[in-house]
């Protein structure tokens, strides 16, 4: 008999994963808020709900009889794991918290998370309006600052500026609709801008600013255990079955962790098509069966 997945998420860019599944083995019941999905002819059952629509989920997974031995499955965009988070605790299926999914989102969350488990990041301040950010500028050393949104992913809601000239009206002020609570600024950082993409018990390396994959960091990555403070990390969110991304900075003995990302790396995507090889067979094997088959052109 086979299992069902409920596949958050069901258009373009999710066909190639849609393709993937074995179906002998799983019923694909898709969910996009597109009742023209061009990936619904791929899912068994098709059910036009928003992966933000957490109520809406629910009624699909009572419709459709889920059941603890089901699963859960996003290729979308980040957001989509709250939704999946919230209908596995409901249906109590296998997959991270909905508390260690929020914390993955949420920087005010993930920096504190970092900074009591003695995982270096920048110097970091929550802050609320102008005057806070005035104040702690005038507070710091540093030359140079970011300015982010608490819960965006945005990069159009990353500011850099400068501590003598501070561009005022470019700010996001209430522009940011997923916006919680705080502005996060923090001092910037010098060294290498690097992505780290952690697979299991493997990793590579990618300069962030020009995209490509290098492994001449490698020897400092391991010297500083970098790699297994971040699978420490995802082992404690319950995501050992994940590929997880980490943007780090690293200097000459020292490096810090800015961000963390939980949807397909493009990078790697890139990678492995200009390798011929088919990337989301990889993800959907160590997604649903905790199955780490990527090819090692791919470290």
């Amino acid at each position: 008999m086979r299992r069902k997945l409920l596949f958050l998420g069901c258009n373009y860019d999710q066909i190639p994963y849609l393709e993937s599944i074995d179906k002998q083995n799983w019923k694909i019941v898709g969910v996009d808020l597109n009742q023209n999905a061009p990936g619904r002819h791929l899912c068994d059952k098709f059910h036009s709900v928003g992966y933000d629509d957490l109520t809406g989920l629910i009624e699909v997974g009572v419709i459709e009889g889920f059941t603890k031995d089901d699963m859960v499955f996003t290729a979308a965009a980040q957001f989509a794991q709250k939704g999946a988070a919230h209908f596995a605790a409901h249906f109590k299926i296998s997959f991270p918290s909905e508390s260690s999914i929020d914390l993955c989102l949420d920087k005010t969350k993930y920096y504190d998370w970092f900074s009591k488990n003695n995982i270096p990041i920048p110097k970091t301040w929550n802050i609320k309006n102008k005057d806070e950010l005035k104040e702690k500028v005038r507070e710091s050393k540093s030359e140079w600052f970011y300015l982010k949104s608490d819960f965006s992913k945005n990069p159009n809601y990353v500011y850099r500026f400068n501590s003598s000239n501070i561009p005022w009206d470019d700010f996001f002020w209430g522009k940011d609709r997923y916006l919680r609570e705080y502005y996060v600024l923090q001092e910037e950082v010098q060294g290498t801008s690097l992505r780290i993409n952690v697979f299991g018990k493997r990793f590579n390396v990618f300069d962030f600013l020009i995209g490509e994959k290098t492994n001449i960091h490698h020897k400092k990555i391991l010297t500083l255990n970098i790699i297994q403070t971040l699978q420490q990390f995802i082992k404690r969110q319950g995501m050992q079955n994940w590929l997880v991304k980490f943007d780090i900075i690293l200097s000459d003995n020292a490096y810090v962790v800015l961000d963390i990302g939980m949807d397909p790396p493009s990078r790697m995507l890139r990678d492995s098509q200009s390798n011929n090889i088919i990337f989301a067979r990889h993800y959907i094997s160590q997604y649903l069966y905790g199955q780490v088959t990527y090819p090692e052109i791919l470290d």
